[in-house]
C-alpha cells in the first residue's frame, strides 16, 4: 500500500504540471483504492494551492509551490468540528473513544480502508490455532521518553483483558494467558479465535504507559496522555482538546500511511459542535476545516459547495431500543410483545422523513453495508401494525378505554430513556408515536451522558441507544446480554458468541457473525431501528484526511494543509 501511495503522489505531481489529464488521475487512484471523492479531494487542493501561490520568494509561495507539485506542506493547525464532547482519552476504560485516540495512541495492529488487518507497532503478526503472536518493531518510546518493551504490551493487555480494569474485557475471554519472548507478544488459547483480529485492531486495545497511567490517576487523559502517537497532548477540556506534533515520533511502518516520518500537522484541535444545526455553518465559514455528521438537512447544500468535500458511507453503527426481557409485568419476557413493538415501527418511513435517506433501515443489529451482513435478518421485523396488534391479542394485552392496551390491571406503559441528541430524539418521537397506533404508551426522556450511562443495566425497563463500533458483534454481544438480565433468549445470544468466539478461519467467523445476527433478529434482546450514514465533510485545502468505514475516525499522519 505504501509503494502504491507513494506512486499516487507522482502521478499528482504529473497533473499538476499538467502531464496527467483529470481523467488518468482518477482512474490510477481507483486502480490503489482511492475513491473518487477522496481522488477528486487531492485535485481540488492541488488546484487551489496553484492559484494562490502568487508571492515568489515568501514562505506562503513556498507552501503554495509545494503543494502544487503535490508535495505535502509542512505546518498549519489542522481544526475538526467534532459532533461530541470529547471525553479525556483512555483506550484501558472510556464511555466511548473519540478522535483523539488516533492522534496520541496507535495499536500493534490497525484496519485498512478494507477492513483487514495490517501492521502497526507490530512489524509481524501470525494468527495459529492455540495462540496469536505479535513482534513489537525496535526502538520504540512514549511520548514521555519510556521505552515500548514487549513487557509493556503484555501489562496492556493483562489491563484491557481484566473484567475490573478493561472496557471490553468480554472480547478477551477466549485468551488464557499473555506472555513475551524477545520482542514476541503471545495470547495464548484453548481454541481457534479468528475473531481477536476485531478485537485487537479496535481503539481500546491502543497501547499507553500503564506506570503513568497510574501515577496520573484522575488527571490521565485530561492532563497527562502518554501513548506513541503522531501528536502530544497541549490542553484538554470537554468543548475543545489541542494536539502538538510530538516531534520524536520515530515514524509509521503501517501500509496504510503514505507519510512515514513525524506529522506534517504543528497540532490539531478538536472542536466539540454538539448542536447538530451548528456544524454546516461552522465549516461554510471556515472556523474548521472538517466536521463530521451535519443534520442531513444539511448535506445537500453542502454537497454543492464548490470548496467542500462530502465524503458518506454506512457508519458502523446501530441505533436500537431496548426492553428489558426480565420484565414480566410489562410482557417484555414474552417474545410476541417484543415482536409486536418492532413490527409497530416504520424503519423506512424514519430513515426518509427524519433522516431525509441519509440512513438505512436495520431489521437485524447490523447495517446492511457491513462485509459480514447477513441478509436472511429482513424476513423478521418488517413494518407490520395490524400483525403487532394480533401479537399483542395473542399475548393476552387488550385494548383499554384510553386506547393503551393492558393485561391483569397493569397497562402497557413505559419510560425509555435516550441521550439527548436532536435526531435520535425525533426518531423516538416517531416510534412513540407509531406504537401509539398499535396500543402502547411509550414515553421518552432524554438525558445527558453522565445521567444517562447509570440508567443501563437489568434493573431498567427501557432505553434507547446507538452503539459505534468497528466490531459489531463483539459490541452487539455486550448490549444484548451484559444490560440484560439471565433469561433464555440471552441465553441464545451467549451460545451464538460462543460461535464466533470460537471460529477459526474468515467462512465460519461469517458463519457465526450471521447465525448471532438472525438469532437477535428473532429473539429481539434488542430491537434495531436504524443505521445513520457517516457523513464528513472538509475543505479542499485539506490534503491526506481520509475517512472510510473501517474505522471509526481518519488518521493524522498523512493530513496537511495545502496553502
Amino acid at each position: 500500500m505504501s509503494d502504491e501511495l507513494n506512486g499516487l503522489q507522482a502521478n499528482l505531481n504529473e497533473y499538476a504540471k499538467g502531464k496527467m489529464s483529470r481523467r488518468g488521475f482518477l482512474i490510477r487512484a481507483a486502480a490503489v483504492g482511492v475513491g473518487a471523492a477522496a481522488a477528486g479531494q487531492l485535485l481540488a487542493a492541488c488546484s487551489t494551492a496553484d492559484t494562490g501561490a502568487a508571492a515568489s520568494g515568501s514562505a506562503a509561495a513556498t507552501g503554495s509551490a509545494s503543494a502544487a507539485a503535490g508535495l505535502p506542506v509542512v505546518g498549519g493547525i489542522f481544526r475538526e468540528g467534532y459532533d461530541r464532547a470529547p471525553t479525556p482519552p483512555d483506550p484501558v476504560r472510556n464511555a466511548w473513544a473519540d478522535p483523539t485516540f488516533n492522534a496520541f495512541f496507535e495499536a500493534l495492529l490497525v484496519r485498512d480502508p478494507m477492513g483487514n488487518p495490517v501492521p502497526m507497532l507490530a512489524s509481524a503478526y501470525t494468527d495459529e490455532p492455540n495462540k496469536w503472536t505479535f513482534t513489537l518493531r525496535d526502538g520504540l518510546n512514549f511520548h514521555s521518553g519510556t521505552p515500548l518493551t514487549p513487557e509493556i504490551v503484555v501489562e496492556n493487555f493483562d489491563l484491557f483483558r481484566n473484567a475490573e480494569t478493561g472496557q471490553n474485557a468480554i472480547f478477551w475471554n477466549p485468551i488464557t494467558g499473555v506472555s513475551s519472548s524477545g520482542q514476541v507478544i503471545t495470547c495464548a488459547t484453548d481454541h481457534p479465535y479468528a475473531a481477536f483480529q476485531e478485537t485487537i485492531t479496535t481503539e481500546y486495545c491502543y497501547l499507553i504507559n500503564p506506570a503513568a497511567r497510574k501515577k496520573a490517576g484522575d488527571k490521565w487523559g485530561s492532563t497527562v496522555i502518554d501513548g506513541t502517537g503522531p501528536f502530544v497532548l497541549e490542553s484538554f477540556s470537554p468543548t475543545e482538546v489541542k494536539g502538538l506534533r510530538w516531534k520524536e515520533y520515530p515514524g509509521a511502518n503501517s501500509p496504510i500511511f503514505a507519510n512515514k516520518g513525524t506529522a506534517y500537522l504543528d497540532g490539531i484541535t478538536w472542536v466539540s459542535i454538539v448542536e447538530g444545526s451548528q456544524r454546516a455553518p461552522e465549516i461554510e465559514t471556515g472556523n474548521v476545516d472538517a466536521i463530521k455528521n451535519p443534520p442531513p438537512q444539511d448535506v445537500d447544500r453542502l454537497k454543492g459547495n464548490q470548496d467542500l468535500v462530502v465524503q458518506e458511507f454506512q457508519e458502523i453503527s446501530n441505533f436500537f431500543l431496548s426492553v428489558n426481557v426480565g420484565n414480566k409485568k410489562l410482557g417484555f419476557d414474552d417474545v410476541r410483545v417484543r415482536q409486536a413493538i418492532s413490527h409497530a415501527i416504520d424503519r423506512e418511513g424514519i430513515v426518509q422523513s427524519i433522516y431525509l435517506g441519509h440512513a438505512a433501515a436495520t431489521y437485524g443489529p447490523c447495517m446492511p453495508g457491513w462485509s459480514m451482513y447477513d441478509p436472511a435478518v429482513e424476513e423478521f421485523n418488517q413494518y407490520d401494525p395490524e400483525g403487532a396488534k394480533k401479537l399483542l391479542d395473542e399475548a393476552g394485552w387488550t385494548v383499554g378505554s384510553d386506547g393503551v392496551r393492558e393485561k391483569g390491571g397493569t397497562k402497557l406503559a413505559f419510560t425509555t430513556y435516550q441521550l439527548s441528541d436532536a435526531t435520535e430524539i425525533q426518531v423516538m418521537q416517531a416510534v412513540a408515536e407509531q406504537l401509539k397506533q398499535v396500543g402502547i404508551d411509550m414515553t421518552m426522556e432524554a438525558l445527558d451522558g453522565s445521567a444517562f450511562f447509570p440508567k443501563l443495566g437489568p434493573t431498567n425497563d427501557s432505553y434507547a441507544f446507538k452503539w459505534l463500533w468497528s466490531s459489531p458483534i463483539d459490541v452487539i454481544a455486550i448490549f444484548g446480554s451484559a444490560f440484560q438480565p439471565p433469561s433464555p433468549p440471552v441465553d441464545e445470544v451467549k451460545a451464538a458468541y460462543e460461535k464466533w468466539q470460537t471460529a477459526g478461519d474468515s467462512e465460519t467467523l461469517k458463519a457465526a457473525a450471521g447465525d448471532m445476527q438472525v438469532t437477535v433478529a428473532q429473539n429481539l434482546v434488542i430491537i434495531p431501528i436504524v443505521t445513520p450514514n457517516t457523513i464528513w465533510v472538509n475543505r479542499t485545502n485539506v490534503m491526506g484526511w481520509r475517512p472510510n468505514q473501517a474505522n471509526l475516525y481518519p488518521f493524522y499522519n498523512d493530513v496537511w494543509l495545502a496553502v
